[in-house]
């Protein structure tokens, strides 16, 4: 049988072994389902088979073998597999691992089913070389995208970083001058002390966000250390934390049940500091901010409401994606790229848990957050 149509007839089989490879090769603390796994596979074996049905001319195959691929108005299967692959923490290695072992296994359940009646011949070895080339212009379009997608994101990271650090040095500038001019020390000294405090805050968070970022992108995964954790204590510490330096928001916390599951303490209060600056930000000023935290007997619902202009629908759907603009959103007077609730995301993921955002005019706007409670056994015991 040609293997153009050895691969159409055995499309199931040959899926089942990438799936396979994988789910046993995805980044730690990963759960990709089928639909992930296989994602774009079956469309580029697809493409693989009609490349190999074409008529070439040595010109063509030529280019091929130097990595040209035809002109496209649209993103190829091997592009938007990179894309997805990449939001998934694959790091490039295992991204062309990932060819590699297609090309293995349809090749050998190909001269496995042949290995009775095959004859060698022209034809086959023409079909190999046909393979071959395909797979590889799958791969060289998958590993250009990919390359391409870390360069964006790091000119992302140097815009976010350069806008966002902006604000609290200017408040640290203001700070020091006026300190420096100071005569009498009174409770203002106090106050802006605060206030200077908050900025390093600030600061010490955008970059754990960089931080996190990257590793969560460029494959190597983020770090969870598990154990005991009191959610409702880390929220009322970092509520504290916020009042005391925006006098000008007000601050209300409902806590119920027991808040305590097997989590990383450092990593929920990660959680839910990105989303009570989330709230400041883009909330209204000086409008309420209530933070919940109800205990159930399998899991923690943390919740982060505000008031103000609700989020169009429109957004509301890829709000925790990392944004992809090249210019500043208008009407942010902040100029803040950010990335917070793409980091509160991944953490919320590397707990097994869920996120979510609901937005009206009339509601107003509330994140929330289900942490179920592992190894409750565990807990009970301490």
């Amino acid at each position: 049988m040609r293997l153009d149509k050895f691969i159409s007839a055995n499309m199931e089989a040959i899926l089942k072994e990438w799936e396979d490879f994988a789910r046993a090769n995805q980044p730690s603390g990963g759960d990709l389902k089928v639909i992930d796994l296989r994602d774009h596979a079956k469309e580029m074996l697809n493409n693989i088979v009609r490349d190999m049905k074409t008529a070439q001319t040595e010109l063509e195959r030529e280019s091929k073998s130097q990595g040209n691929s035809p002109d496209s108005h649209s993103d190829t299967a091997a592009e938007v597999h990179a894309d997805e692959r990449l939001g998934a923490g694959f790091s490039i290695s295992l991204l062309v691992a990932e060819y590699r072992a297609l090309r293995a296994s349809v090749l050998r359940l190909w001269f496995k089913g042949e290995a009775a009646h095959r004859q060698e011949d022209a034809n086959e070895l023409e079909d190999l070389i046909r393979f071959n080339e395909a797979i590889d212009q799958a791969l060289a379009e998958s590993v250009a995208r990919y390359s391409e997608a870390v360069i964006e994101n790091s000119d992302i990271f140097v815009g976010m970083l350069g806008h966002d650090l902006r604000s609290p040095l200017q408040v640290l500038s203001f700070g020091a001058a006026k300190l420096k001019h100071m005569e009498d020390a009174d409770n203002s000294l106090n106050q802006l002390g605060s206030t200077m405090i908050a900025s390093v805050q600030r600061m010490k968070q955008m970059l754990d966000n960089l931080m996190d970022f990257t590793e969560s992108r460029i494959g190597e995964g983020l770090t969870i250390h598990l154990g005991p954790t009191d959610l409702a204590e880390i929220a009322r510490q970092l509520i504290d934390e916020f009042r005391s330096s925006h006098h000008d928001h007000s601050f209300r916390q409902l806590d119920t049940g027991n808040c305590v599951g097997n989590w990383d303490a450092s990593r929920v209060g990660q959680i839910c500091q990105n989303l009570i600056s989330n709230a400041l930000q883009h909330g209204a000023p000086e409008g309420e901010i209530v933070v919940s935290c109800e205990g159930l007997d399998d899991k923690v619902i943390l919740t982060v409401k505000s008031e103000g202009d609700p989020i169009p629908e429109s957004r509301q759907q890829n709000i925790f994606e990392l944004s992809k603009r090249k210019h500043l959103e208008k009407g942010n007077p902040n100029k803040n790229l950010g990335l917070g609730l793409y980091i509160v995301k991944d953490l919320v993921m590397a707990h097994n848990g869920s996120v979510h955002v609901e937005s009206t005019q009339s509601a107003g706007t509330t994140f929330t957050v289900v942490l179920p409670k592992a190894n409750v056994a565990f807990l009970e015991e301490q």
